[in-house]
């Protein structure tokens, strides 16, 4: 199989410590790779261009979000395939394989993506249903934390198999939407889409994308037989630049899709948010509300949930 017939996009920010093992498993592989860097403020681009040369790198001067920064890639690719890839991401040579031949030989697929797994090798639910008031209840309350048998529970009899597919390393599976942090994606389908949904700064674009693919009728399949390991918020720990973003692509994505719960979902956010700020007070009760990114974090949300508008954070905002 001729690889260079499949471009692997990767969005950096700050991604330093992380974009060695993904590039030098995609090199490795035989693919063309582009990467995006979004305004790094460390040595990512200077890594980048002396270790591998190979690589095609755009450098934008402002950090534009992931949505615009794929998109800029895409405009510049004309092979058949695209791999979506995180920045601390790695996908060995024969996953990549498996999911470009997936593509190539099931004309009705457009999206497709492996069971991710962590560093320790623990499997990461990366296959998911269509959101709804109830999986937000269950996410946002309860987030990992919360058992997985609850969280099928409450996403419904009709998906949980989707849940059930991340721990079970059979054949390929249709679902819903698929975690962007490794895909496959047909270029015809992700151009008649019109890219990545560039509204989303980011989180929520590639539930967008699945949504918009089983719209056109192509289908998204997850395929456990193989693995990317995914370390997961590796270029950003601070909150109060990460969390704000999530909430309102979450609330954009209930505004498009879901008008009749957008209502319910605003009222979860803004409960989530004042539970937030109530249990960080308590666990530093002496530290000042504007040193804790926690309660900046959730305050954020919370104005972002009372006013529906749009994000304003401190400081850069996080891409992966």
């Amino acid at each position: 199989m001729n690889q260079s017939q499949a471009t692997a996009i990767i969005v950096t920010h700050n991604s330093e410590a992380q974009i060695t093992g993904c590039l030098t498993a995609l090199t490795e592989a035989g693919l063309t790779v582009r990467v995006v860097d979004n305004a790094s403020a460390d040595g990512t681009t200077a890594l980048i261009e002396d270790r591998f040369p190979g690589v095609r790198l755009t450098v934008n001067r402002a950090n534009v979000g992931f949505a615009a920064a794929v998109n800029q890639a895409l405009a510049e690719t004309d092979t058949d395939t695209l791999l979506l890839v995180n920045p601390d991401c790695t996908m060995p040579a024969a996953t990549a394989r498996a999911l470009i031949m997936m593509l190539r030989v099931h004309p009705h697929v457009g999206v497709v993506g492996p069971r991710l797994v962590d560093p320790r090798g623990a499997i990461a639910i990366s296959a998911h249903p269509f959101e709804t008031w109830t999986t937000v209840l269950a996410s946002r309350f309860g987030g990992g934390l919360l058992p997985v048998w609850l969280r099928r529970l409450l996403c419904g009899p009709r998906r949980r198999h989707v849940y059930d597919a991340c721990h079970d390393p059979g054949p390929p599976v249709a679902v819903d939407w698929l975690s962007g942090a490794c895909l496959a994606v047909r270029t015809s389908l992700l151009k008649q889409i019109g890219g990545l949904d560039e509204g989303y700064f980011m989180y929520y674009e590639d539930e967008e994308l699945c949504l918009q693919a089983w719209r056109r009728g192509a289908h998204v399949l997850y395929v456990p037989a193989v693995e990317a390991v995914h370390i997961g918020g590796a270029s950003c720990s601070d909150p109060s630049r990460i969390w704000p973003h999530l909430y309102q692509s979450q609330l954009r994505f209930f505004a498009r899709h879901h008008p009749e719960t957008y209502r319910i979902v605003r009222m979860l956010v803004l409960i989530r948010a004042v539970l937030g700020i109530a249990l960080a007070r308590t666990r530093q009760p002496t530290r000042q509300a504007k040193d804790n990114p926690r309660i900046r974090a959730w305050t954020h949300v919370a104005r972002i949930a009372r006013t529906a508008g749009p994000v304003s954070t401190e400081g850069r905002p996080c891409t992966s």
